[in-house]
């Protein structure tokens, strides 16, 4: 499930397993964050990336940079997985 932004993402045509790891750093964190800066979609990412508890690089941050950001602003996070699909498993 991944979102339709207004704003084209600059990530958009990007190789996308720079955006996803099994660890919990990104090999190319630098330019990853500097593709995100400049991106017409940042804020429209990051409103995503918090309302669901999405994998990977997002706006700008790490899905740890995000945990802390949802646990200081009380948002809970939903499963990008819809829970009829959960229920099913």
């Amino acid at each position: 499930m991944y979102p339709k932004f207004k704003n084209k993402p600059a990530c958009e045509g990007t190789e996308t397993s720079m955006w996803f790891t099994d660890t919990s750093s990104y090999l190319q964190e630098e330019l990853l964050f500097k593709i995100c800066q400049s991106c017409p979609a940042k804020n429209e990412c990051i409103q995503y990336a918090l309302e669901y508890k999405v994998l990977g690089y997002w706006a700008g941050t790490s899905e740890v940079i995000r945990k802390n950001l949802r646990k200081k602003l009380n948002i809970q996070g939903k499963s990008v997985i819809p829970e009829w699909e959960l229920k099913r498993a």
